[in-house]
């Protein structure tokens, strides 16, 4: 059971809850709050790389809109109220939160987009909104008044604004004031309004949708590569045409089921899904590794050290007819990756081999060519 889910069990909560209502669960993680304060998220928005985005309601403009990075400087100048600071991927770069996606385990780790965090001095906003995607929304410091809606479609009225999805007369079901280690689940197309009541900090865990028309524009892609040469309409045995001058209805027919059974290829869908899927967030990602030689490695294992999967690579694994595993991480099939050990990294976001794991020689050579290609993360040695 997840401790996020406040006594609801995972089975329970996908039944009820899920892509269907929110959900409100008080101290679902009292002591979230130790995970980042204030100066740490200004700081991340200064580098070079993260995506973070500022947002003024009473800026330059209504509801002005800013990219990154900011310079620390910059927060002695704001107002001291009605601006919000919205840090994507925070994820990436703070290994402890993986504790947290931990507890999601229940949802495959492709539908996770990545953890978000904002800070807001007093009545600091993103104004009203609905967004496309689940949401898991945990108070980590000060408070945040929240108003929640219903469901909204692409119809309901909008303010003006070129970049941000802000409702105009936002309907409200219900209100509710998180505290530190609150938790507020939010389906796709929910309304919903949050205003800081004093310094706060909010972390978001969002949920990606595939755009199933990008995901179609890929499997054609990949269906037109695979042919030699045009395939070209067949109808042997077709019957007379009383109206030459028709397309009709079987015709139609004849070609939808056609062109239909050039996508039909389960193994075709199963790589490009896959492929796809496994695509790390940001496309000019690239891990960095650190060498590590492999008797030292199971010494640090046989000590109780950790290799945590690198936060900002997408593993995913799928099994061929044979039911074999294929590994996939960042877009690239890998039949380098050890079947067993890849299956318990992608599964747990981290591997654990103690002594009596044995691992072999050429298991200990995967890890250490993955771990010098970034995609293994040793753990604090000194924790170990």
């Amino acid at each position: 059971m997840s401790r996020l889910l406040g006594g609801l069990s995972a089975a329970q909560f996908l039944s009820e809850y899920w892509q269907q209502r929110p959900l409100l669960i008080e101290q679902a993680w009292p002591g979230a709050g130790g995970w980042l304060q204030a100066e740490d998220l200004i700081e991340l928005a200064g580098e070079e790389g993260i995506e973070a985005r500022l947002i003024l309601e009473q800026g330059a403009t209504p509801w002005e809109l800013r990219h990154g990075p900011f310079p620390a400087a910059l927060f002695k100048k704001l107002p001291a109220s009605h601006w919000t600071l919205l840090v994507q991927a925070v994820d990436h770069y703070d290994l402890q939160l993986a504790e947290l996606l931990e507890e999601l385990r229940f949802l495959p780790s492709w539908r996770i987009d990545d953890i978000m965090i904002s800070y807001a001095p007093p009545y600091g906003s993103v104004g009203p909104h609905d967004d496309r995607y689940d949401v898991f929304l945990l108070q980590l410091h000060g408070h945040r008044r929240w108003q929640v809606g219903p469901i909204v479609d692409a119809d309901h009225p909008r303010l003006p604004h070129p970049r941000l999805r802000l409702l105009q007369n936002m309907p409200v079901d219900f209100e509710a004031t998180l505290a530190p280690g609150d938790l507020l689940y939010l389906p796709p197309g929910a309304a919903h309004h949050g205003i800081a009541e004093d310094d706060c900090l909010t972390l978001s865990i969002g949920f990606r949708a595939p755009n199933l028309a990008h995901l179609l524009e890929h499997i054609v892609d990949a269906v037109l590569e695979s042919q030699p040469g045009p395939v070209l309409y067949s109808d042997a045995r077709r019957q007379p045409s009383p109206h030459p001058g028709q397309l009709g209805k079987s015709d139609i027919d004849s070609l939808r089921r056609q062109v239909l059974a050039l996508l039909d290829d389960k193994q075709r869908w199963q790589e490009v899904l896959a492929r796809t899927l496994s695509e790390a967030k940001y496309e000019d990602y690239l891990p960095q590794g650190e060498s590590y030689e492999p008797e030292a490695l199971r010494a640090y294992l046989q000590n109780g050290g950790q290799l945590l999967r690198d936060p900002a690579s997408r593993f995913i694994y799928t099994e061929d007819e044979e039911q074999h595993i294929q590994a996939w991480v960042n877009g690239e099939l890998r039949p380098d990756a050890d079947p067993e050990l890849f299956v318990r990294i992608a599964d747990c976001r981290q591997l654990r081999c103690p002594a009596g794991d044995g691992l072999t020689t050429e298991q200990l050579a995967f890890l250490c060519a993955w771990i010098e290609e970034g995609l293994l993360l040793p753990g604090d040695e000194e924790e170990a």
